[in-house]
């Protein structure tokens, strides 16, 4: 019994974890999983420890006419240049139909029937090489790989095999293999929408010796991060920058929302300034008993005034939503929104500020500025026993009062409505604790 129950769970470990072999036509690819659409990655490279911004990699993919289309483009920042790609295969089968590459030194333009024809242009040595050989059977175009990927019914533990045609491989076999090694449960940290579950599935390119991490979407198979080894050692990482992503709802019109700030003769005038209950314990938070003197915003300190529209209004409810996002960042407000906002500066050492050219309207005033925050605390400093004809009465404890200083920050907004025009309105930007 103890040597066939071995048996089985050999035999169980090599249908869990053997490697499967994908051709083009496999009824395991399953199309419904790729997601279509333009997305675009950070393109980063590791230099010195550091992680150093070369450019943008954008992806358009598409299903038209029974075929898939994938343009690609990597953008050099730097050096201002670019690199195209555009594969097209059929939508059923996956097999080749033509690819196009065109980068720094080279331009590659392949077609694929019965054989490969096309042509290679060095751009150094202007020597164009005409192509026309066999297509090796059984094999998809190096180019579609990582979308087939995708498509893949990934699970712990799957391993598979993909046979690819790469005609600028070293050898001249061409044909190598694109090996899914491991595939593992991850979690992919979005700085605008937080945690996702993903799987990582690493994959060893054949023809290059490169070592690959996917981070696909368990649910959507969004690609999110692409960790990349070359053979050399080299590492790049390119990550979704989600440059879709846009969760605002309410309109923004540029030009009437700067005619708020620009186009009126209303006035905002105000003192901002912070004021500390020293009080702690069972008088603490009590204003009254405040008997701190006022501490106004430096000469210099800047007021922001934001005109407080629906649609700036939603972007602070999203960011209130944000906040309880495990590891979600704020959303950050487009630069046409972002130009809107007004601003001044504390014009004397007693916290006053001013706006002018202002229409009727709500507005929402923000500051942040430093102070010093005092308190009084009574504090244990001793007990003494109380004895009285000799018997034991209890403890005396005697307290002191100490006071403590230390820095802090008054972050303040406030709500102000104008109502009419030339209307003058003051404000106090306060901070009581």
């Amino acid at each position: 019994m103890r040597k066939l129950c071995t048996v089985i769970f050999v035999f169980l470990q090599t249908i869990c974890f053997a490697h499967v072999t994908i051709l083009p036509g496999d009824k395991s690819i399953n199309t419904a999983l790729l997601k279509t659409g333009t997305y675009t990655m950070a393109y980063n490279i590791s230099y010195n420890g550091k992680w150093v911004p070369l450019g943008e990699y954008i992806t358009e993919v598409a299903f038209q006419n029974e075929k898939l289309k994938v343009n690609t483009s990597l953008s050099f920042t730097k050096t201002n240049t670019q690199w195209t790609e555009i594969f097209v295969a059929d939508a059923n089968s996956f097999l080749p139909i033509s690819s196009y590459s065109d980068r720094d030194e080279r331009t590659l333009s392949l077609s694929f029937s019965n054989k490969v024809t096309g042509f290679y242009l060095d751009k150094k040595s202007q020597k164009k090489k005409q192509i026309n050989q066999d297509l090796p059977k059984n094999c998809f175009d190096v180019s579609v790989y990582p979308y087939i990927i995708q498509m893949l019914p990934l699970d712990v533990g799957y391993r598979a095999i993909i046979p690819v045609f790469d005609y600028e491989a070293t050898d001249n076999a061409k044909t190598h293999r694109i090996e899914i090694i491991e595939v593992k449960s991850d979690v992919h940290i979005s700085d605008l929408t937080g945690e996702h579950k993903v799987w990582k599935v690493a994959v060893l390119e054949g023809n290059t010796g490169h070592r690959f991490d996917y981070f696909i979407d368990k649910t959507n198979r969004r690609i999110w991060k692409i960790s990349i080894v070359s053979a050399k050692g080299d590492k790049i990482a390119m990550t979704n920058i989600e440059t879709e992503f846009n969760p605002f709802k309410a309109p923004f019109d540029k030009k009437a929302t700067l005619a708020m700030v620009q186009s009126g003769n209303a006035v905002i005038k105000g003192t901002a300034f912070a004021r500390d209950n020293e009080n702690e314990g069972g008088l603490k938070g009590m204003a009254v008993l405040n008997i701190n003197k006022k501490q106004y915003a430096a000469k210099g300190t800047e007021i922001v005034l934001i005109p407080y529209t629906a649609y700036f209004k939603q972007w602070i409810a999203l960011n209130e939503k944000q906040r309880k996002i495990k590891n979600a960042k704020p959303i950050p407000l487009p630069k046409d929104a972002f130009d809107c906002f007004k601003r001044t500066n504390v014009y004397d050492d007693n916290g006053n500020f001013e706006f002018t050219n202002l229409k009727p309207g709500e507005y929402l005033l923000v500051t942040a500025f430093g102070y010093t925050h005092t308190s009084k605390q009574t504090e244990e400093t001793g007990r003494a026993s109380v004895i009285v004809n000799g018997t034991y009465q209890g403890d005396e404890v005697y307290t002191s009062v100490f006071s403590y200083s230390s820095n802090a920050t008054a972050n303040i907004q406030k709500v102000v409505s104008i109502k009419n025009q030339g209307e003058k309105i003051e404000v106090k930007l306060k901070k009581t604790l």
